[in-house]
């Protein structure tokens, strides 16, 4: 049995696919009078889909913008890149392996002012660090609720990969944890996703269209995927795994 690749976002070396959008294509006027009616259909139904398209990702666009404001980029002293989100009033949540062997840190906004921080509470078990913020008020997250997150259901994540621009956002869809490739992997620690999160993603936060959060980027395949049908897949952290964690320590 092939050997199967898990490793923490820490650790891959890929590149970052940015949401871009995607245009509507030409519709024409009239077809000639010897184009059969199903390819009249066909046409309709390709406007159709490509509006569709177009709505959807200025829907993806328009929740990046709003959730932002509810993220910071780190950039540690080791060199690595990482994510977090806000929390309450006055913290930033991550993941604990972002911070390993890092002296220091520096926290960038999204108006691309530096922040200062200090962490006050790290859980490696669970792979969550909390940061206390000075002198910095931001929007606080929304939890929701990742057991009702159905199968198929988009998310949104936003990171700050190593090898791309800070406030990156990439999206995917809940798959279902089955087979040989999830062998390893326990269904209640994590949530799998086809998104194409990589390194510098760690710690950062995964919505669903509503804007609530579900999740938190944690790892990734970094295998080839294909004979499973996959071409990206990444893991969350449940937030109902975690939420009482944060809430307690975090109030």
């Amino acid at each position: 049995m092939r050997k199967k690749i898990f490793a923490l976002l820490s650790a891959l070396s890929c590149t970052v696919c940015v949401f871009a959008g995607c245009g509507t294509l030409p519709r024409d006027e009239a077809a000639p009078a010897s184009t059969p009616s199903t390819v009249e259909t066909d046409t309709t139904a390709s406007a159709a889909a490509a509006e569709s398209t177009t709505e959807e990702a200025n829907a993806k666009e328009t929740l990046f913008r709003r959730m932002a404001d509810s993220t910071l980029c780190i950039f540690t002293s080791t060199g690595s890149n990482g994510t977090g989100f806000l929390y309450g009033e006055k913290y930033l949540i991550t993941n604990a392996h972002v911070l390993y062997d890092a002296e220091s840190f520096t926290l960038l906004d999204r108006q691309g002012i530096e922040r200062q921080g200090t962490v006050v509470f790290t859980d490696d078990g669970e792979d969550i660090a909390v940061i206390e913020l000075a002198d910095y008020q931001g929007t606080s997250v929304t939890f929701g609720d990742s057991d009702a997150l159905p199968l198929g259901e988009q998310v949104l994540l936003i990171g700050n990969p190593a090898d791309g621009e800070p406030f990156s956002y990439c999206t995917g869809r809940r798959v279902k944890a089955e087979g040989d490739l999830f062998r390893n992997i326990d269904p209640d620690r994590y949530l799998p996703v086809d998104a194409p999160i990589v390194s510098g993603y760690s710690g950062g936060p995964a919505f669903n269209m509503q804007g609530e959060l579900i999740g938190i980027s944690n790892a990734a395949f970094t295998e080839d995927l294909s004979e499973y049908g996959f071409e990206h897949l990444g893991l969350l952290i449940p937030i109902n795994r975690v939420k009482e964690l944060i809430a307690a320590y975090c109030g």
